[in-house]
């Protein structure tokens, strides 16, 4: 019954399909946006730094990749996670979705560039 074998060839590329590693998750980027406010930009003086997250996002992956984005030594992440909230749209029940944010704190005499004057 050689005809429902595999060949050598189909085993191959089902064998480096199979090894290739799986995205670390170092990679994928849990930040969405630095979130700039006037209490954020006084945080900022204070080398406190807020930033929008995913929903999922831990402290110690926040604190990973702001090590690595902006190449500063956090020091303390605290997060902030907001509630869902239901609204109302022409007579359409819906859900505004949770928001977390994380604020950062980094070692005295480093500065993050967020753009902002």
């Amino acid at each position: 019954m050689a005809i429902f074998t595999k060949s050598s060839k189909e085993e191959k590329k089902s064998s480096a399909a199979a090894k290739q590693p799986a995205v670390p998750q170092a990679i994928i980027l849990r930040i969405q946006r630095p979130h700039i406010t006037e209490k954020a930009l006084r945080l900022s003086e204070k080398n406190q730094y807020v930033f929008r997250v995913a929903p999922t996002a831990t402290k110690s992956e926040i604190k990973k990749q702001i090590k690595k984005l902006y190449s500063v030594d956090p020091v303390r992440v605290r997060s902030i996670v907001g509630e869902e909230k239901q609204r109302r749209l022409k007579g359409v029940a819906g859900k505004k979705s949770v928001t977390k944010k994380m604020i950062v704190t980094i070692k005295a005499g480093q500065k993050i560039d967020l753009g902002v004057r």
